[in-house]
């Protein structure tokens, strides 16, 4: 739902919020939930209660525990933890599923939690993906909409394999099918399909496609792709867990996949352009270009039937307009390829050699014909170290909606992680063409150990960039012991931002700002 639009008079209101993580646990890596007690700072929510499901790969329940939320701090869900209070000692694959209870409205059915696989020298981290749905009126609401699964990266040598991880519902499936459309970095295209046989209640899937697509290596030749997943899972919300994993340096970067809408193109799959005074729709990126890091925006091939070009403008950090491109790029939706935009050959090519370049990319649509869903993929990365892999975020674009302009602010949150030098970066862009509206922002640091909190104030002109990083606070460094989170308050509803976690070893996590 858009901003200004009306709530139904029969909507449901959702007192039951809930996510399920498929986990491991091996020699080279473990898994962390992290989420902050949001509820009671932007929903006035004074108590939340966490039911924890701990399941192994077949589905069994292990272990079950009740947490109380009623502090506004961090929280993390430690696998390690729960796996030595059962005893557990072996290599693990299963699942945590979360269920946040209330008697008030908690307004979404999944809450705002962070997976995090990890070691000492890399992280990995998504936003909440897979749930179980809350009744059989959720059910029949989200399954009404079925498309493939797309929009991540997948890489395929004799160092990088890539994978999909999810965790059935409470339905047996008695033969998981999967269809699937690759797309390799020439745009080729391949088609095909592959079987998982019969998939338990509950139970975590953990795929390998090489082992499923046996010529997958010569189809992407040594490239980057895409895939394209239509299959027949139900009784649950099949936003799957993509990456890649890296065998040289045992570590993972995973993404979450998202709707393929190449085959949506009913009224509801799109927005009327209402005001042109803003554009179709934006979004800020920032682009690390320093010290052989990388920046690239991925465009997949997934966007209802439309044709649309791509501008732009690359900012310094005091909001000039350093480069602007009206007609940077094409898309025609007969001829959907996968594209990738290489932010460092821009800036090599106009000379632009400072740090802190912002980069804000705008749509314009052909026929006022606008899709909801414009769904892009953002690549950090560093050349030349240990990891191979950059993050891969998977965002939407900001549709250009005229009456975001009534908001009086807006309210963010991201996790903080410690000994992995946090960069938070927050953006001031908008829709509005002519856009002038500088914005005042609150920090607050929440930690694990108490309630306490550190507060921050940063002032951001329009069209400018403010790069937060957290080793360049010694407050902050002696107020963290573990993990933490930050929110975001600011007078200007146009606030957007993400965190990455850039280690020594080259590994780049990421995501966007809750």
């Amino acid at each position: 739902m858009e901003f200004g639009e009306e709530n139904s008079i029969t909507r449901k209101p959702i007192l039951r919020s809930s996510g399920v993580f498929p986990v491991v646990q091996n020699k080279d890596y473990s898994s962390k939930i992290n989420f902050l007690g949001y509820w009671l700072l932007k929903r006035n929510i004074p108590e939340v209660t966490l039911i924890i499901t701990l399941r192994d790969q077949i589905g069994k329940i292990l272990l079950r525990e009740i947490k109380i939320i009623n502090e506004a701090k961090a929280f993390s869900i430690n696998l390690k933890d729960i796996l030595k209070k059962i005893k557990y000692t072996s290599d693990f694959i299963g699942s945590i599923e979360t269920e946040f209870n209330t008697t008030r409205d908690m307004v979404f059915p999944y809450p705002a939690l962070v997976l995090e696989y990890y070691n000492e020298k890399f992280n990995t981290c998504v936003h909440t993906l897979g749930r179980i749905y809350n009744d059989f009126e959720d059910l029949n609401e989200n399954e009404t909409f079925r498309v493939p699964e797309t929009g991540f990266d997948i890489h395929e040598t004799d160092d990088l394999y890539s994978f999909l991880s999810f965790v059935n519902g409470p339905k047996k499936n008695e033969n998981g099918h999967i269809e699937y459309v690759i797309t390799n970095s020439k745009s080729e295209k391949y088609n095909g399909s592959f079987s998982l046989g019969k998939i338990n209640p509950f139970e975590t899937k953990l795929i390998f496609f090489k082992d499923q697509i046996s010529d997958l290596t010569n189809i992407l030749d040594k490239q980057h792709g895409s895939i394209s997943l239509k299959h027949n899972f139900e009784g649950f919300y099949p936003r799957f867990l993509v990456g890649n994993i890296q065998k040289s340096f045992p570590s993972v970067s995973f993404t979450h996949s998202y709707y393929d809408c190449t085959s949506c193109n009913t009224e509801l799959d799109f927005w009327n352009r209402s005001d042109e005074k803003h554009y179709d729709s934006s979004v800020y990126v920032p682009i690390f270009n320093q010290d052989n890091q990388f920046t690239n925006l991925m465009i997949y091939p997934n966007f209802s039937p439309s044709d649309f070009i791509i501008k732009i403008d690359i900012h310094k950090k005091n909001g000039d307009k350093v480069y602007e491109e009206n007609n940077f790029l094409q898309i025609k939706h007969e001829n959907a390829k996968l594209l990738k935009i290489n932010f460092n050959e821009i800036l090599n090519e106009n000379n632009l050699n400072e740090n802190n370049y912002s980069a804000h990319i705008t749509t314009n649509f052909k026929e006022n014909k606008i899709p909801t869903r414009i769904k892009f993929g953002l690549d950090i990365g560093i050349k030349g170290l240990e990891s191979k892999l950059p993050c891969n975020i998977c965002f939407n674009t900001r549709m250009g909606n005229p009456l975001i302009e009534n908001k009086p602010g807006s309210f963010h949150w991201a996790p903080i992680f410690k000994n992995r030098n946090t960069n938070i970066t927050l953006g001031n862009f908008s829709t509005i063409k002519k856009y002038k509206k500088d914005a005042n922002i609150e920090m607050n640091f929440y930690r694990m150990e108490d309630s306490l909190n550190v507060t921050k104030k940063l002032y951001v002109k329009a069209n400018s960039e403010e790069r937060f990083v957290i080793n360049e606070h010694m407050d902050l460094k002696e107020f963290f012991y573990d993990e933490g989170w930050v929110t975001i308050k600011a007078d200007n509803p146009y606030i957007e931002g993400y965190y990455f976690n850039i280690h020594k070893s080259g590994s780049v996590s990421g995501d966007h700002f809750f």
